[in-house]
């Protein structure tokens, strides 16, 4: 259920296939360990998430922390399928669009929007995997929707199909 989304996440940190899937080992592990303690956990999505984050950086300490990582440096990759899951009724053109703006935004809003969006985490979840404030995360998504929103305008302007706009228009206004 988590392994996905934390998969990804620890490897927009370590940059390595092989060092996320063993950091999400690791915090399964760990979390096993300390089963007994589980119901002591208020917001298990973000104790897993900040868990994921801590183990990532330990790992990037064990190889002296060659290249200092902060939230600029982190690379996401969103699969525009996993953010719009009724993207199967949207044309393959505007995909594309969106998925270059999403490509475009700024690595530190592209995490936070792939952690808002894809893995569906509270803005409160987010600000604390992270270790920032909560109107950080507010003006992060701000910044991705209207760029994402502008891409889709221009999508719009170069096609004439009605269906498709109110499609649009449905997805990214509509509360889900």
């Amino acid at each position: 259920m988590y392994v996905n989304g934390l998969s990804r996440f620890t490897f927009s940190i370590l940059k390595n296939k092989e060092l996320s899937e063993e950091a999400v080992s690791d915090v399964f592990f760990r979390i096993w360990l300390q089963r007994a303690k589980i119901s002591e956990i208020e917001n298990f999505k973000a104790y897993i998430f900040t868990s994921s984050r801590n183990i990532s950086l330990n790992y990037l300490d064990k190889e002296k922390r060659k290249k200092a990582v902060s939230l600029e440096d982190i690379s996401v990759s969103l699969p525009i399928d996993e953010i719009c899951p009724e993207s199967e009724l949207i044309s393959k053109e505007l995909k594309e669009a969106i998925g270059r703006a999403i490509d475009h935004l700024p690595e530190r809003c592209k995490l936070i929007y792939n952690l808002a969006k894809v893995e569906q985490l509270k803005y409160k979840e987010i600000a604390q995997v992270l270790g920032i404030s909560v109107k950080t995360i507010d003006h992060q998504l701000t910044i991705a929707v209207q760029k994402i929103g502008h891409e889709i305008q221009q999508y719009l302007k170069n096609e004439e199909k009605e269906s498709e706009k109110y499609m649009v228009l449905l997805q990214f206004f509509l509360p889900r």
